[in-house]
């Protein structure tokens, strides 16, 4: 029986050391550890993981005492303002793309969007740590980011890519389609002036908003239309402007109900060459004129804008997945003190990467080993 146990303990370190060798070389998807992958809240079939409710809440106590001081979670009004933005967050527009993706049977951790996403890591690790995986881990820990969460966060944009390309076969939208819209009106083309808070706080804010209103006094002031168009053409090349989606000054292209209900009431509402008031964005405060729509231009992009419809298409399910959805608390996440969260792996599921780097293969060559003591075994009692 000794002999049998030390086979067997050679055997399992001739495992461990082909485990070793073929799990370096692999990228191989990590899973969250035990606590990081504990649910704190879902949202439909979507569950809501404790790393992800980390990463916000670390991250919002920075900016917090960043903004009111190192003491700031001792305040009340703070502490309650931290509780409502973790838990508002964790229902988010992305919360409503992994549940509708479950609906077309996609999943930001498994098929094809797992494997993208294990290849653009790997990119990321050989080129900008330069093969370093530590240094990687450490990026993530720096951003209180498990590497699980990391995964969610680079298929989630290939989720969205998928979903909107089944929305356009899913779509009769044709030439035609986008010919009888603009007839009927139902197109809009504008130009911007897009200027942005430079400093990031409360003054810059007001500088902005400054800014834009003067820009847009001054247009609006022009009676001449040739006059005004040509002085928003100056504003856009200023450096008041921070936009650069449209360089080649043909204006923006969108079917209505693509733009926010704030963005069409004004631009639709707009005669060519007017300027409307200023307008609030994620990015700042933007200046819009409404130009004609320009019949080349429209002839040489029907492609990209029938693209427009599935992306509409696309907008609409998860607008309406964002709705049906609601956020409810586990036992777990009603229990956490969200100003003394206890740290979590970044690295996560270390104690699965053996089977996790080599895959099949040490599962097949672990039951042949199994196979081989089982016969030994069996042998030494027959005879």
């Amino acid at each position: 029986m000794k002999r049998l146990v030390r086979i067997f303990c050679a055997l399992l370190a001739l495992l461990l050391l082909a485990a070793t060798l073929v799990g370096c070389g692999a990228t191989r998807p990590v899973r969250a550890s035990s606590r990081a992958n504990r649910v704190v809240a879902t949202a439909g079939k979507v569950k809501l993981r404790y790393e992800e409710l980390y990463y916000i809440t670390m991250n919002y106590i920075k900016e917090l005492k960043l903004t009111y001081g190192e003491d700031a979670l001792q305040s009340e009004a703070v502490r309650a303002e931290l509780e409502s933005f973790v838990w508002g967050k964790l229902m988010s527009e992305e919360t409503a793309l992994i549940s509708l993706g479950y609906k077309y049977d996609l999943d930001v951790y498994k098929g094809e969007i797992a494997e993208r996403v294990s290849e653009d890591i790997a990119e990321i690790i050989n080129g900008e740590f330069e093969g370093d995986r530590e240094a990687y881990i450490k990026s993530l820990e720096e951003a209180f980011m498990t590497e699980h969460y990391a995964r969610k966060g680079f298929g989630t944009s290939y989720l969205a890519s998928e979903i909107e390309l089944l929305c356009a076969k899913s779509l009769n939208v044709d030439d035609a389609t986008v010919r009888a819209d603009i007839a009927k009106g139902d197109f809009v083309c504008f130009r911007l002036v897009l200027v942005k808070n430079e400093t990031g706080d409360a003054a810059g804010e007001a500088a902005a908003l400054a800014t834009a209103e003067r820009i847009q006094r001054e247009l609006a002031a022009i009676p001449d239309d040739v006059a005004r168009r040509n002085a928003m053409t100056k504003a856009i090349a200023s450096a008041d402007n921070k936009d650069l989606g449209d360089t080649l000054g043909y204006g923006y292209y969108y079917p209505r109900g693509y733009l926010s209900a704030e963005y069409e009431d004004v631009l639709f509402n707009l005669k060519s060459y007017e300027v409307g008031k200023v307008l609030k964005n994620d990015e700042g405060y933007a200046v819009v004129m409404r130009m004609p729509i320009d019949g080349d231009y429209v002839e040489e992009h029907l492609y990209d804008l029938k693209r427009l419809y599935s992306k509409l298409e696309y907008n609409r399910q998860v607008t309406a997945e964002f709705e049906a959805l609601q956020l409810e608390k586990t036992r777990f996440g009603e229990k956490l003190d969200l100003t003394a969260l206890p740290p979590i792996d970044m690295d996560g599921g270390s104690t699965t990467m053996l089977v996790v780097g080599v895959g099949g293969g040490a599962i097949l060559l672990f039951s042949a080993i199994l196979g081989i003591v089982y016969k030994i075994h069996r042998k030494k009692k027959l005879n």
